[in-house]
């Protein structure tokens, strides 16, 4: 009997164990990709929304982040990279052969550029820059003031500029950000009901039981009293007939000494 009762326990477990153990990897990478969107979210938000002071450039903790847009850099920065560079507060310390992210007038556009610097000229009370791009064969026709450098270039991130552009974008930030994390949230959402709903179950599954049990210790209450009703029905029955034998017997025994008398 032992043997029959513990083997369906042990099958329980076996089949179980590798439910909860799927599951439990299932929250682990959802949290994970949570994590990801929410921070990328945040560098997206911040990258597209928030102005920093200074040169018009966000940037975290000194550390600003470019995408390369085209080829003038070839083959030291690639198109799509993802360029990591620190902000300059002493322009003096810049050298000739540094590369530098500065802004620009580009076809009549004021844009960000990144180029190797090429010279430097002392204006006396400022410093400007002659750049030129690796990939270029003349220099850039327009010098930059010191106060245009917005970062020196420490390394970049291959392929990963074009992740940053698209994020930046309103359907990448939906597609790769809002998404995801509304997702995330209608899964807790869900997971959040169900476990509101077993905790429910249990509660009635309990409180069912609870009433189960009042009610079999009143059956059993109502079935002792009835026993013990019966047992005094009975032994009142009993005494009955012993005096109803007891009087029978007595008349039997009056009326043979009366028939002795008379004859």
């Amino acid at each position: 009997m032992k043997k029959e009762k513990q083997i369906p326990v042990e099958k329980n477990q076996e089949t179980e164990a590798p439910e909860n153990k799927g599951r439990k990897i299932a929250n682990i990478v959802i949290n994970v990709v949570l994590v990801i969107a929410i921070v990328l979210a945040a560098l997206c938000t911040y990258v597209s929304f928030v102005s920093a002071s200074g040169n018009g450039v966000p940037n975290i903790l000194g550390t600003a982040f470019f995408s390369v847009q085209t080829d003038s850099m070839y083959p030291t920065l690639l198109p799509g990279d993802l360029t990591v560079a620190r902000t300059v507060k002493d322009p003096d310390a810049l050298r000739k052969g540094d590369i530098i992210t500065y802004w620009t007038v580009i076809n009549g556009e004021r844009v960000l550029n990144t180029h190797t610097i090429h010279e430097i000229y002392d204006g006396g009370e400022h410093i400007y820059f002659r750049t030129k791009g690796d990939n270029n064969t003349s220099v850039d026709p327009i010098t930059v003031h010191e106060s245009e450098v917005v970062g020196k270039y420490m390394f970049r991130i291959p392929g990963l500029g074009k992740v940053f552009d698209y994020l930046q974008t309103s359907t990448g930030f939906l597609l790769v950000i809002v998404v995801p994390v509304f997702l995330f949230f209608l899964y807790h959402l869900i997971q959040f009901f169900r476990v509101l709903f077993e905790y429910q179950n249990v509660k009635n599954r309990i409180r069912y039981e609870e009433e189960r049990g009042a009610q079999q210790e009143n059956a059993e209450e109502e079935e002792k009293k009835q026993q013990e009703r019966a047992a005094i029905e009975a032994e009142l029955r009993e005494r009955l007939r012993a005096e109803l034998m007891a009087d029978m017997a007595k008349e039997t025994q009056e009326a043979q000494q009366e028939d002795a008398a008379n004859g």
